[in-house]
């Protein structure tokens, strides 16, 4: 049990349901474990991390009425996918992707 937060069950079969919808578009997501599998996750990470590095900072001025609709999707990723923080930076560069 969680130390002096409660659980939010609807919140968890919300992201179950999400992961078996996830597995259903993409069975290769649920392959055995293999050594072979896993190096290929730490390599992908690592070029990932590595690219980090690359990335550039790139500053915008945005109507603040389109700066709400930013912060109601993450509100509503957040509720969708629980787990990551969804931040309005994060947000951002998904719409942008």
């Amino acid at each position: 049990m969680t130390k002096g937060r409660a659980v939010d069950l609807a919140a968890v079969r919300l992201a179950r349901a999400n992961l078996r919808s996830l597995a259903r578009k993409h069975p290769e997501l649920t392959t055995e474990p293999s050594t072979a599998n896993r190096q290929g996750w730490v390599t992908d990470v690592e070029a990932m991390m590595a690219d980090d590095t690359k990335d550039e900072q790139m500053v915008v001025r945005l109507p603040s009425a389109l700066l709400e609709r930013v912060d109601a999707y993450a509100e509503r990723l957040r509720r969708e996918m629980p787990g990551p923080s969804w931040k309005r930076s994060d947000v951002v560069r998904l719409l942008l992707a």
